[in-house]
């Protein structure tokens, strides 16, 4: 069976409603601004699953899928990585500490990382649909400590969980990947149905050591 979904800027049940503030068969309406009086957007917020409940996805409102998390990171992610040469899958060089406590196999069913050149990486998981299950179940998040990812050595933000774009200088990131000076990734993990994008670009700065004030002694 075919399914054919429209998509647009705003949820609705049926082809007459128009944006929001607009009632059904209005000819000339005034539609609700994104932003309310005090500055608040009213946007759906990131899905948390996929597919999107019918529910949520035809309750009246403003989607704002450029703002969902992940949407701006990716952008310059694609800006920097676009065009460059995709490596083979990449190996997972584990210990046995790490095999004994469960660190994802590359090459496991539903789980994929690849190089782009010499600056970007990216890893997958495959998510578990709900509403037509297929079989495998829940993959679990992917401990990536292990991977030998050939990046240089440094403390990397996951531009796939950035809201926004990511701020030059910035320190921190909601989810981050440190790699060692052997190209290994130490920590970091990607999500199930979910994806991790890290490159050059995106090193974090460490934050400044904070200032020690020595006393003086008087005799």
């Amino acid at each position: 069976m075919t399914r054919i979904l429209i998509w647009g800027g705003y949820g609705y049940s049926n082809i007459e409603e128009g944006p929001p503030g607009c009632d059904n068969g209005q000819d000339v309406c005034n539609p609700e601004p994104v932003f309310g009086a005090s500055g608040t957007m009213a946007c759906m917020g990131t899905p948390a699953v996929s597919p999107m409940p019918e529910e949520e996805a035809q309750k009246r409102g403003w989607v704002c899928e450029h703002r969902w998390t992940g949407v701006a990171g990716l952008v310059a992610f694609r800006r920097a990585c676009r065009g460059l040469p995709v490596s083979a899958p990449l190996a997972l060089v584990a210990s046995a500490d790490d095999e004994a406590a469960g660190a994802g196999v590359l090459g496991a069913e539903g789980r994929a990382a690849f190089r782009l050149g010499e600056e970007c990486l990216v890893a997958l998981v495959k998510g578990t649909n709900e509403k037509w299950p297929q079989g495998y179940g829940h993959l679990g998040d992917w401990p990536l400590r292990g991977l030998a990812s050939g990046l240089p050595a440094g403390r990397y933000c996951d531009v796939a969980s950035l809201s926004q774009k990511l701020a030059e200088g910035a320190t921190s990131c909601p989810r981050e990947v440190v790699i060692g000076s052997d190209g290994v990734v130490l920590s970091g993990s990607a999500l199930e149905g979910d994806l991790l994008a890290i490159y050059t670009g995106a090193l974090l700065v460490d934050p400044p050591m904070p200032s020690r004030r020595l006393r003086s002694s008087s005799r």
